[in-house]
């Protein structure tokens, strides 16, 4: 049976420290008179959005700047109030011929529904799902001051408030033309946002790796990206000026984008989207918690030679699959207390009565669709009962 493998990236990645000064080459070879950029108050304040302020000087470029992301996960009012920038008529709309997310996920996601919705028209809550993006979006450039992977990806992640649902738009026209890692934005990245998006990172790697749809590509950056988190992201967390640790953890964060741009996710991004949406916290944190479970649940579809190749990058001594399994999430677990991440779901505001509500969401998730078990309602309940 033939079982294709397309690989999807921004067209040009702008990674290592000082790439931010390679920008100016990749904006002259557009012609371009107005952007929006995409931000929040906290990075205009730190002044990294007052840096790409000058580029855009010294190239004649006009910008208007959207702050209004306001806190984690981003919402159709916040996708709504950056549209407010361009006129109602889609004939109009383009004044701007570029928009610029400066920050981590939450601003990539939001600036990526705001470019869709502007060449598209209608309602981000139009394009719930896959490949109901037909137009192309804006030219968008993600400047990356987290390791979130969302500059490298296909997906954006938009909370319906009057549902209290974190939806997922995917379409390869929102994926960014250009990203940015440039690890001198990411040293003032507190410990909490360090360990969430790290925590991220390894998520998007270990479901990337699990995924019906892995290929050798993908299962390469996800190793890559485990080894690379188990090393650098307690020390990034400890120090936040540890350059080599920041670097290291941009590559970690890029490669995991990579990983589940191409091959998705599965139950742990399923599960969480929906307390996300439901609660409004940290979507890393939520993951962090619920990743040991769902690879346990995983693990009997797994392969054995696949699980003890986790095994051996995660560093773990196992002769057997099962003993494989247990130490695999027993590290995951200690990574988690490490970083200080709460070890349950009920600390983190979680309810028993809204567990069966959440599952019913998080089957009808599309990153779903690649979790290598398929589950029952009742399966999924009992996840979320086990990360209580």
């Amino acid at each position: 049976m033939e079982n294709t493998h397309n690989f999807f990236v921004p067209k040009t990645n702008l990674i290592g420290v000082g790439s931010i000064k390679d920008l100016p080459n990749e904006l002259l070879n557009w012609k371009l008179s107005k952007a929006l950029i995409v931000t929040d108050k906290n990075l205009i304040s730190l002044g990294w959005v007052e840096q790409v302020e000058k580029i855009l000087k010294n190239l004649f470029i006009f910008y208007d700047i959207f702050d209004g992301v306001l806190h984690t996960n981003p919402t159709v009012s916040f996708v709504e109030d950056g549209l407010s920038y361009f006129p109602s008529d889609l004939e109009l709309r383009r004044q701007y011929h570029l928009i610029i997310s400066i920050g981590g996920g939450t601003v990539h996601d939001c600036a990526k529904g705001i470019a869709a919705v502007a060449t598209n028209g209608g309602s981000i809550i139009d394009y719930e799902g896959y490949n109901k993006i037909t137009k192309p979006a804006l030219p968008h450039i993600a400047i990356n001051t987290t390791n979130s992977g969302a500059e490298m990806t296909r997906f954006a992640m938009i909370t319906d408030e009057s549902r209290k649902v974190k939806m997922v738009i995917g379409s390869p026209n929102i994926t960014p033309l250009v990203s940015v890692n440039d690890p001198m934005f990411m040293v003032t990245m507190p410990p909490e946002i360090t360990a969430e998006a790290g925590i991220d990172a390894f998520g998007h790697a270990i479901e990337a790796y699990s995924s019906t749809e892995s290929s050798p590509i993908t299962e390469a950056l996800s190793l890559g990206v485990v080894k690379l988190v188990l090393k650098y992201l307690r020390r990034a967390f400890e120090n936040g000026n540890d350059l080599e640790a920041r670097e290291q953890m941009m590559f970690a964060g890029a490669m995991g984008g990579m990983a589940f741009n191409n091959a998705g996710v599965g139950y742990n991004h399923a599960l969480g989207h929906q307390l996300g949406g439901f609660y409004n916290q940290l979507h890393g944190n939520y993951e962090a918690i619920l990743l040991p479970h769902v690879f346990e649940f995983n693990s009997t579809s797994l392969p054995e030679d696949k699980i003890m190749r986790l095994a051996e990058a995660m560093g773990v001594k196992a002769n057997k699959m099962p003993e494989a399994v247990e130490k695999i999430c027993v590290s995951i677990r200690q990574l988690n207390s490490d970083l200080e991440i709460p070890d349950g779901l009920k600390k983190m505001g979680v309810l028993k009565d809204d567990l069966n509500t959440l599952a019913q969401n998080a089957l009808k998730d599309i990153a779903a669709l690649t979790n290598p078990r398929k589950g029952t309602l009742e399966d999924i309940i009992s996840i979320y009962q086990t990360a209580m």
